[in-house]
């Protein structure tokens, strides 16, 4: 089993702390948590090599990763860089993302409503799935568990839909965040959140378990008791280190199958 390490990984945001959205499960607490792309710089000067580009979504779900694009290419070029890029809901394929990402991380939803819920926006799920397979580098699709309020919803449909167009799966589970509209929520039960991994273990060849999981007791069970699965992402239990982002270790884990 692969543990990934992810502190030497740069998250990046296009967009600093701005994100019109407010999400729900977000409502852009985590956006404050990354590098506004116009300090990137000086994270490159210190000679980090892998990085995580994303930021806040306009109301279009699009990420405008556009006006970044020279410098983005200028970085990666001069430096040798490896770019994640996290693209958010477009309705076609971004440009951008096609041209300098390394490998593209996009999350799905399964259900129209329960985005529409948390995003305020829809999208078909055969629209996003049409999409994720319109780019050129590799797509590896996220889910995270019960991130409606900790209920579980659409997951079990999302993974019979993913298993029949991907090979790997990165799974999250949704953390209740203070701040935002769903902090009081709870996270989702360990039961099904076991269950949901179990089954996608049986429909993929490559599940990892993500960097969104709860922290304390409930991450030390969880990680515990999934063992079967291909990759840990921020481990808490014992074993080498790979220092990466996930999304390059699936590919490295299906390369080597």
């Amino acid at each position: 089993m692969i543990l990934v390490d992810t502190r030497y990984v740069v998250p990046v945001s296009v967009t600093g702390s701005q994100c019109p959205m407010n999400c729900k499960h977000c409502g852009g607490v985590y956006l404050r948590h990354m590098v506004p792309i116009w300090e990137m710089k000086k994270f490159v000067d210190e000679g980090r090599k892998v990085f995580l580009i994303s930021g806040g979504m306009g109301i279009d779900g699009e990420i405008p990763f556009g006006k970044w694009e020279v410098i983005l290419e200028k970085f990666k070029k001069e430096n040798k860089l490896k770019y994640n890029f996290h693209v958010g809901f477009p309705r076609k394929r971004n440009e951008v993302a096609n041209k300098l990402a390394d490998v593209i991380s996009a999350d799905f939803f399964a259900d129209p409503d329960v985005m529409e819920e948390i995003y305020n926006i829809r999208r078909d799920p055969l629209e996003q799935i049409y999409v994720m397979k319109s780019y050129d580098v590799r797509v590896v699709p996220h889910l995270t568990i019960g991130v409606m309020c900790g209920e579980i919803t659409h997951e079990l449909r999302a993974i019979e839909m993913l298993s029949k167009n991907f090979r790997s799966v990165v799974l999250n589970v949704f953390i209740p965040t203070p701040s935002t509209v769903y902090e009081n929520c709870p996270s989702p039960s360990l039961d099904d959140v076991l269950k949901i991994f179990k089954i996608a273990r049986e429909k993929f060849d490559v599940v990892f378990l993500g960097c969104m999981q709860p922290k304390g007791v409930y991450r030390n069970d969880l990680q515990s008791k999934i063992r079967f699965v291909d990759g840990i992402t921020k481990p808490v239990i014992n074993g080498k280190r790979n220092y990466n982002c996930c999304a390059f270790e699936v590919l490295k884990k299906e390369e080597s199958m």
